[in-house]
Parts: C-alpha cells; structure tokens; sequence
C-alpha cells in the first residue's frame, strides 16, 4: 500500500488547490496514461512485458503579481503504471519549477528539462517509446539545482539558457543554451529550427542542429548531433529523420536514427500507426529494429554489447487528460 500513498496524495493535494485556489490563480491538473504490451528482443531470444512509457500526473499554473508581470508553477510525476518491481520507484520527479514571467521572458528555477532536450520539439516521432531519441543520442537531461531563462520572441527566434549549479566540488557547474526559430509543433509557422549546446552536462559536451517543416500534411523532421565526452576519450556523430503523414483517424510514422563513432555505428529504423479516438485518446502499433556495433558507450539502446541485432514490437493505448 505504501507505492500508492503518494500518488493519492498528489491527487488529494491538486484537488485541494482546484477547490481553494486564489480567484486570481489559474490551476490545471494533468497527466498521461500511456501503457503497451512489448515483446523485446535483444538479440538473445524475446520476451514480452507491459509498459509505461513515461506516463505522468501533474499540476501547473499561474497567477498575475502585477502589470505584465505573472508568477507560474508547474510539478510534475513519473507514474509507472505496469511495472511492481519493489527495487524501482512507482513515482519519480520530472519538471517540477516555479518562475517570473512578464516582457522580459521568462525565469523559472528548480528542475527542468535543459534547453537542448527541449529544443528537440516534436521532431522525435517515436518519443516516449524504445526508439526514443535518447536511445542513441545523448543530452536528454532533466538535472536537479537548475536556473533557466528564455528570451521574448524576435520575428519568431528566441534565445534560451539553462545553468546546472553542481554539488561536487570537483564538477563544473553546466550551461546548456542556444537559439530557437518558429512553433515546434508547426501551427504558427511553416519552419522549426533550434541550434543547441551542452557544455559539462552529465559528461558530455554536445553540439545539436533540429529542423523540422511540412510538405503538404506531410510533417518532417531532422536532427543532427555531435557529442564527446568530457575528457575527449569518446566521440560520435549522429543523424535522425523523421515524417509522419495523417489520414482520416490514423497517423502513420517512421523514423530512421544513427550514430558514427568513426569506426562503426549503431541505427534504428522504426515504424508504426496511431489512431486517433479523439483528441484526447488513442491506440498505436509500432515496431523498431535496430543494429548495434559500436562498444564504446553504454548506450540505452545498444549497451556494451556489439555485434547484435535488436527487435521490439508494440501495442499501446495512451489517454491525456486535464481539467
């Protein structure tokens, strides 16, 4: 009973805050339930589990201080909703912040995505899922002690930078920054394009170029990377492209990732299909196959493991909610 004490105590406390919050606050209580059955083979035969890819609960929210001037919040949870490993957190922290907006920008401190994660937008086709992005590159961060502050828009860019404040002594603090242009989902501009660094995020020092456009109702996306560890004792350069095409209730989508460390390389081809019940709910199919050759890294998708040919196929339900 103790793994779901807190889970019904965010919802009792989000419940309290919709119920006696400020006439001049505004509350949203959110989340995501996103859950598959997954058969993985990682080369050595396949096996079948439930999973919770990344599903979520949260409330934000914000209230006006002054002329121009607005206060906001946002705390969010991880919720597995498929896994009773005792060994694992039913519930973890994701962007959890509060800041100051007004003509300025906007500040916010406590924990959030780096400015190069969130520059990726919605170029990432399969996010959330065994081809996520973060399954070959590297910079999908979301480190605690952070300071982030985005710029007003300029004729569509705008500048961001996220400071990591370190805890060691014998760490530097990170800096994580760059400059966007345009809407990342594509509904007020015709163009998304971000350039962003990492300079001493969690090992690494990276270099990331993310685009992304429509051909009629076609949506695709690129991504290009270069990371090298801190010490310069490993480096790789990497692409990703995108595109998904709706029809009637369906999405169909594909993905093709990889990564060159000058001597071999790792990549990832993925295909799959969403339908669409509403806006809100929707039942997917995906596959992603993926080879592994390079040693150097740990990599969330490939491990330490070279030479080895990896299949996962999934079947899903994902529902989002608010009120």
């Amino acid at each position: 009973m103790k793994r779901y004490s807190v889970p019904l105590l965010i919802a009792a406390t989000a419940a309290s805050f919709s119920t006696f919050a400020n006439d001049d606050d505004s509350l949203t209580v959110y989340g995501r339930a996103n859950v598959s059955l997954q058969s993985n083979d990682y080369g050595n035969g396949a096996d079948t589990e439930v999973v919770s890819n990344s599903s979520r609960f949260g409330f934000k929210g914000a209230a006006e201080l002054e002329s121009d001037l607005e206060v906001f919040y946002q705390i969010e949870f991880g919720v597995d909703l498929a896994d009773s490993d005792d060994d694992k957190d039913a519930v973890t922290n994701r962007n959890q912040v509060v800041g100051l907006r007004g003509n300025f920008g906007e500040v916010m401190i406590g924990r959030y995505d780096t400015f190069l994660k969130d520059s990726q937008g919605s170029v990432d086709e399969f996010k959330d899922y065994e081809a996520d992005l973060k399954s070959l590159f590297r910079g999908e961060n979301r480190p605690d002690n952070t300071l982030t502050y985005y710029s007003p828009s300029f004729s569509n860019f705008k500048l961001g930078v996220t400071y990591i404040a370190s805890e060691n002594d014998n760490e530097d603090d990170g800096f994580s920054f760059g400059l966007l242009y345009g809407d990342s989902k594509l509904k007020k501009t015709n163009y998304y394009a971000a350039l962003a660094f990492d300079r001493d995020v969690n090992g690494y020092d990276i270099t990331q170029l993310t685009g992304a456009t429509k051909f009629g109702k076609t949506r695709v996306g690129v991504a290009l990377q270069q990371f090298e560890t801190i010490n310069g004792a490993n480096d790789s350069d990497g692409y990703l492209v995108s595109a998904a095409h709706p029809y009637q209730n369906w999405v169909f989508k594909a993905q093709y990732q990889a990564i060159d460390d000058g001597n071999d390389n790792d990549a990832s081809l993925s295909v799959g299909a969403d339908y669409f019940f509403s806006g809100d709910t929707r039942v997917y199919a995906w596959y992603t196959g993926r080879e592994c050759d390079i040693a150097l890294y740990s990599t969330r998708g490939c491990g330490a493991t070279p030479g080895v040919e990896q299949d996962f196929i999934a079947v899903g339900i994902r529902h989002d909610f608010s009120w």
